[in-house]
């Protein structure tokens, strides 16, 4: 094999792929990248055997046919290191590949044989079911930070994707203290009847592709039993989902017929008040307690090795009955900082301890559960 390509063409589609190939691994391979040249450019795949990507470029010069397979994360640093220009690559005997840019500049690396290379995107006879790339980024910018982080719980390690009633397509994700969901309207795919559960890191990954492609109108999606694959442009996407079943969440979250009090927050006060209650909440995980009164509502936090901070915030509105809770004050904050608008802050009056609602005042589609804290 013999390409060249602009140091800008390679550069992207190698810092594309850093993001899935393992760092170290026994399975010495998924740290590489296979790079394929073909009579219309060159395909650059790599995977760690739950995320997989494959990108085409056309915008290089195949001098000759070929395949290698090389440390996708050592080539990018060279690449990056290279002066501006064109770089050419070359495969030379025993898997070693050259890469040269001008004439006084030349690298030599080893590779590894490209067809131990895994294959990780298998074309299926199925049709794509065609999605809106904004609102997909969308419900995963509504969503993802409550992705739980922890792998050894893997159940919830991920976000839930699932067909709802009204014909819409609804996102889940949740760390066990705190829940969001996102709906919106998208083509029904009937394998999404029963759910399926999508790595954080996938997840994360995906989301870097959709939106450096935002332009794009269209994804395309195919879903199987243990897999998605995703077309977006040049790119191509797999995940392998995850075989746990997502928790029931919908117990938690309350229907109507209930009494219940809501009060209308303006945003921009909120944030603001929360950041300066996280000075000391943050420190030790102290709970920050909301007392809600007519107009108003008092906002305090305590540690007893930092002191306290109190803060009264005017209401939009009245609310009907006086009522108080205390949470996790980043949960809140994170909330607020994914939503351009005010907040409706939703109290169950019947029953203590249950789960805050917290819901936008324009949008319909978006509802965000926190679990309370005991009040002392």
């Amino acid at each position: 094999m013999k390409i060249t390509a602009t140091k800008k063409t390679l550069s992207t589609a190698l810092s594309r792929i850093q993001g899935i190939v393992e760092k170290s691994s026994i399975k010495p391979i998924i740290s590489n990248a296979l790079i394929k040249a073909g009579n219309e450019g060159i395909s650059v795949s790599a995977t760690n055997l739950q995320i997989g990507m494959r990108a085409t470029y056309k915008e290089v010069k195949v001098e000759k046919e070929g395949t290698i397979s090389v440390n996708a994360r050592k080539l990018f640093e060279i690449v990056k290191e290279l002066p501006e220009g064109e770089i050419t690559l070359t495969e030379k005997e025993n898997y070693w590949i050259e890469i040269t840019c001008g004439k006084d500049l030349k690298f030599n690396i080893i590779g590894l044989p490209p067809e131990d290379f895994p294959v990780f995107i298998k074309e299926e006879k199925k049709e794509f079911v065609e999605w809106s790339t904004e609102k997909i980024i969308e419900m995963i910018y509504l969503t993802s930070f409550s992705i739980s982080r922890d792998e050894a719980n893997p159940s919830i390690n991920g976000a839930f994707i699932e067909n709802i009633e009204g014909n819409k397509t609804r996102m889940v994700s949740t760390d066990g203290y705190r829940l969001s969901i996102a709906d919106e309207e998208l083509e029904r795919n009937k394998l999404l009847d029963e759910g399926l559960l999508i790595p954080q890191k996938a997840v994360l990954e995906l989301n870097k592709i959709l939106i450096e492609k935002k332009e794009e109108k269209s994804l395309f999606v195919m879903a199987t039993s243990n897999s998605l694959l995703i077309k977006i442009s040049e790119v191509e996407f797999s995940i392998r989902l995850i075989d746990k079943k997502f928790p029931d969440y919908k117990v938690i979250v309350p229907g109507e017929g209930y009494k219940k009090i809501e009060a209308y927050i303006e945003k921009d006060k909120l944030r603001s008040a929360l950041k300066r209650m996280s000075i000391i909440s943050n420190e030790n995980n102290r709970p920050v307690f909301f007392s809600f009164k007519k107009k108003e509502v008092e906002i305090f936090t305590e540690d007893s090795e930092l002191g306290n901070v109190k803060e009264i915030i005017e209401l939009k509105d009245s609310t009907s009955v006086d009522f108080k809770f205390c949470i996790n004050c980043s949960y809140l904050l994170d909330i607020i900082n994914v939503l351009e608008e005010d907040i409706i802050v939703e109290f169950n009056a019947e029953e203590e301890n249950k789960p805050i609602i917290v819901k936008s005042v324009t949008r319909k589609n978006i509802k965000y559960i926190i679990m309370p804290m005991l009040m002392d």
